[in-house]
C-alpha cells in the first residue's frame, strides 16, 4: 500500500513508507543474543566483527553488518523476537475485518476479502522462514547467471553456513535506493535509462524465468554504482507456469496494440 498513492492519501503513504526500512530497531544486545542462540556459540567465535547497531530495520527483521573470520563483509538479517506471534494475531483481526466487509459491503464481496487474507497469510508465513528465502535468492541468482543477455541485474550471494530459519546471511552490497533520484542524478545516472533497466529485469523475470520478485517496494531495490539493478529481500516470490506466461504475453501484446478482440480472447 505504501506504493499506492492512487488509493490512499499522501499523509498515510508517508507513514506506510517508514515500514519499508525505517522501523525503530530492537537493541543490539538482543540481536547478539538471538544470533548466539541460533548457532549456540559466542558471537566472537562466529565473526571477526559484528556491528552492535542495526543499519536497516523493517517490520519483520533488522539488518546488522558483520565481518567473517576470512575478512568477507556480510549482513545478517535477524528476525524480530516474537514476530510470528504478532503476525498470527494480526491475521486473526484481518479475517474478522474481511468477514465484516463481505457481509456489509456487497461491492467488496466480489473481491473475496477472506480469500485475499488467506493468500496474504500463506505468503507472510513463508516469509518468516529465512531458509525458504535463501533458497529463493539462490534460484533467482541462478536464473540471472544462466541468462547471458542479462546485463542489468545484480545477484546477491547467500552464506548458507550462517543462515537459519530466523537469520539470513548475505553478501554486503552498497547502492542507492531507487527512489533517491537526487543522489542518482548526482552520481551521473539517467533516471529514464534506470527505469528501462528495471522494466527489462522485471519482464525477463515474468516472461522468461517464470519466477519473479513479488515485493518490489523501494526499500527492496538498489542501484549499484555500475548501474545494475539489485533486488533485496526474497521472502516473497511469485511463480508463473509456461502456459500462463504465453497467455499473459498475448494479453500484454494485445493491450499494447490496442486490439480489443485479442484482449478478450487472451
Amino acid at each position: 500500500l505504501s506504493n499506492r498513492a492512487d488509493l490512499l492519501p499522501r499523509e498515510l503513504i508517508i507513514q506506510l513508507e517508514k515500514l519499508q526500512d525505517n522501523v525503530p530497531p530492537f537493541s543490539g544486545d538482543i540481536a547478539i543474543e538471538l544470533v548466539q542462540s541460533e548457532f549456540n556459540k559466542p558471537i566472537e567465535q562466529l565473526f571477526f566483527h559484528f556491528d552492535h547497531e542495526a543499519f536497516a530495520s523493517a517490520s519483520m527483521a533488522q539488518v546488522h553488518k558483520a565481518v567473517l573470520k576470512n575478512g568477507e563483509r556480510i549482513v545478517l538479517k535477524i528476525q524480530r523476537p516474537n514476530i510470528r506471534k504478532i503476525i498470527v494475531e494480526d491475521i486473526k483481526v484481518m479475517y474478522t475485518l474481511a468477514d465484516i466487509f463481505a457481509k456489509r459491503i456487497p461491492t467488496i464481496r466480489a473481491f473475496d476479502p477472506k480469500g485475499l487474507v488467506k493468500n496474504f497469510e500463506d505468503s507472510i508465513l513463508k516469509e518468516l522462514d529465512f531458509i525458504h528465502e535463501s533458497v529463493n535468492a539462490n534460484r533467482f541468482a541462478k536464473n540471472i547467471e544462466n541468462d547471458q543477455e542479462d546485463q542489468t541485474t545484480y545477484t546477491i550471494k547467500v552464506y548458507k553456513k550462517f543462515t537459519t530459519q530466523k537469520i539470513l546471511a548475505l553478501e554486503y552490497v552498497q547502492g542507492t535506493k531507487i527512489t533517491d533520484s537526487g543522489r542518482l542524478k548526482a552520481k551521473g545516472f539517467d533516471n529514464s535509462i534506470l527505469a528501462k533497466k528495471l522494466a527489462i529485469s522485471y519482464i525477463k523475470q515474468v516472461f522468461e524465468y517464470g519466477f519473479f520478485h513479488a515485493d518490489p517496494h523501494p526499500g527492496n531495490i538498489l542501484i549499484m554504482d555500475n548501474g545494475e539493478v539489485c533486488f533485496l529481500d526474497f521472502g516473497m516470490m511469485g511463480s508463473i507456469m509456461k502456459h500462463d506466461i504465453k497467455m499473459f504475453g498475448l494479453l500484454f501484446l494485445a493491450v499494447k496494440g490496442k486490439d480489443i478482440r485479442a484482449i478478450i480472447k487472451a
